[in-house]
């Protein structure tokens, strides 16, 4: 263990070498040196053995101290090298059976280094290979934390939560509170950075639901910061999922307080941040989670750093690809004499955000929003126009969007389930969800329900009710029950869209090849007669129905073209499915 005067001396400390406990430093799981190029993380291989959790522990006082020094000079590859190494210390002599407990630093740590993840002078603006670094570094940790720490800690949820007005939140962030006694394992050494406290994501953004809007608007409009929003996302949705599982086991121990274990999670914290039970509310979640970068999103899920799509310049470019060596003998300091413009530009702005708070909602669109024109079809002209349409996934942001945005409607239905009294009803969380997915574009409306993250039975409730407003038939509540082949040929397969649009007609028939193929996997369904005549009938039916309106405007001509491609394939899919239930397979 490093000595007491190593702690004194931590800003002193060259940047190629962190201190470390010495019996930690040869895990094998232990991170890169400092030394060495830090690129984007990529997934781990597939474990040798199944993963498990183990219990935090906390830092002792002078290693809060040590890592908090070097975090307040920007040295992050040595802060989280150090806090990496004592985190995975014991892994492998842990097991289920005797779990080792895992080193964690303070909340304010954990916030700072998911700041740091997208934070735009170590990333999109960075001036120096270093600084990027830094940015993966912190990156790197929070992946590990996220797969080798208990979810249920207390930590997580006191350094993921946005401060609410008033509090001091994370101890550390109380400038005037007593410092902190050596003799304390549980107290907090405070992080005197900017970019620890007001510039840090948590006080710049309105909520959690602002930063999904404003990261899928990037996914579409500005593919750069989207880069960095998405690995940010998926860390974070990696920490909510997890610790939502083990509190579901967890309620359902006999004699558990369901309500208050679950209304302690981090995605009931980010619901619960506006009024959980207005409707008001949820559509405001279900925007941002389906945010496509229109003008529209723009103005209401704004940037959450000041400038932070503002372009390098090129010569800032060209400074990344010949870095300095440090050599302070010879005066070459590399880049610790770049002077952070980008930080100071974030601080201007930051007491116009901590004071606007309240009123956010109020000042959307305004001055302080760039690259956002208010004429809709100014900022149309300036986007490129491809010259090939683009598909569904692409519309959504791509296949990493698309991904991310199946996984939060899911922990949102998860949520709805376990808390209908709370939140809302599942039946009421799906008519939310059809009333936004139904209007889509036909290509984004196929990518959401192909690439669905439900369980198999609760997307077949949402199937039959996104078929509510696209069929003239009553049908049978299947949020109760299961629908059966009756159902199928009966209310369903025989019908087209209430509507002439190739549109409507082609989402019907997408709607009835997520329904007929979940029956198929679930051996629901028998071949007879009347199956293929239901089929056969709705076939015919919805290709007489659907006409091209040469009246409309010419966006949504060009939408019809698509949607009769769409429809042909999805017909061809469809009887290639009933075949495959004839031939018995």
């Amino acid at each position: 263990m490093s000595s007491p005067v190593s702690f004194m001396t931590a800003r002193q400390t060259p940047k190629s070498s962190a201190s470390t406990p010495r019996d930690i430093t040869s895990s094998p799981l232990s991170s890169v040196p400092p030394s060495s190029a830090v690129p984007i993380p990529s997934p781990a291989l597939k474990p040798l053995r199944k993963p498990f959790f183990r219990p935090a522990k906390p830092l002792s006082y002078e290693l809060r101290n040590h890592s908090a020094v070097y975090l307040e000079d920007g040295q992050y590859i040595e802060a989280f090298t150090l806090l990496n190494n004592l985190l995975v210390s014991s892994t492998s002599i842990s097991t289920p059976e005797k779990p080792h407990q895992a080193f964690i630093p303070p909340p304010q740590h954990l916030a700072l280094a998911a700041t740091l993840i997208v934070y735009p002078s170590l990333t999109t603006k960075a001036k120096s290979l270093e600084r990027q670094k830094g940015s993966n570094a912190a990156l790197q940790y929070l992946r590990n934390v996220s797969k080798t720490v208990d979810p249920l800690s207390d930590n997580f949820l006191v350094a993921f939560t946005f401060p609410t007005l008033g509090s001091t939140r994370r101890g550390g962030r109380n400038r005037g509170a007593e410092p902190e006694s050596p003799d304390s394992d549980s107290g907090e050494r405070s992080i005197k950075t900017n970019v620890a406290n007001a510039a840090s994501l948590w006080a710049r953004a309105e909520d959690f639901w602002h930063i999904v809007g404003w990261a899928f608007n990037c996914s579409i409009a500005w593919k750069k910061r989207w880069e960095r929003w998405k690995l940010w996302l998926e860390v974070m949705l990696d920490f909510m999922e997890a610790e939502w599982v083990e509190r579901l086991r967890w309620s359902g121990e006999g004699g558990a307080d369901v309500e208050a274990i679950l209304t302690q999670s981090l995605i009931w914290h980010y619901i619960s941040s506006q009024d959980a039970e207005s409707r008001a509310s949820r559509r405001r979640i279900l925007r941002a989670i389906l945010a496509d970068g229109s003008v529209k999103h723009m103005k209401e899920f704004t940037e959450v750093f000041k400038n932070e799509t503002k372009e390098k310049k090129q010569e800032e470019e060209n400074l990344l690809k010949e870095q300095k060596a440090l050599d302070i003998e010879n005066g070459e300091f590399g880049d610790y004499d770049v002077v952070d413009d980008d930080e100071d530009a974030i601080m201007e702005d930051a007491g116009v955000r901590a004071s606007s708070r309240p009123m956010r909602r109020a000042a959307i669109g305004n001055k302080n929003t760039p690259n956002i024109s208010d004429d809709s079809s100014e900022n149309e002209e300036e986007r490129e126009s491809p010259e090939e349409p683009l598909s569904g996934v692409e519309r959504l942001g791509g296949i990493d969007a698309l991904v991310l945005r199946q996984r939060l409607l899911a922990l949102l239905a998860q949520v709805s389930q376990a808390l209908p009294k709370l939140f809302t009803s599942v039946e009421d969380l799906f008519d939310l969800y059809t009333e936004f997915i139904r209007p889509l574009h036909t290509s984004i409306f196929g990518a959401l329900l192909s690439t669905s993250k439900l369980l198999p039975a609760t997307q077949t409730a949402l199937n039959t009710n996104l078929l509510l407003p696209l069929l003239a038939t009553n049908l049978p509540n299947y949020n109760i029950i299961s629908p059966t082949q009756s159902h199928l040929e009966q209310y369903f397969l025989p019908f087209p869209a209430t509507t002439h649009s190739y549109a409507d007609n082609a989402k019907v028939s997408i709607v009835l090849e997520a329904i007929f193929t979940h029956m198929m996997n679930d051996s629901t369904l028998q071949p007879t007669r009347t199956l293929r005549a239901a089929m056969e009938d709705g076939i015919r039916a919805r290709d007489n129905k659907a006409l091209v309106d040469g009246r409309k405007k010419k966006g949504n001509v060009d939408e019809e073209e698509i949607a009769k491609g769409i429809l042909g394939m999805s017909k061809a899919r469809l009887i290639g499915l009933l075949e495959l239930v004839e031939m018995g397979e």
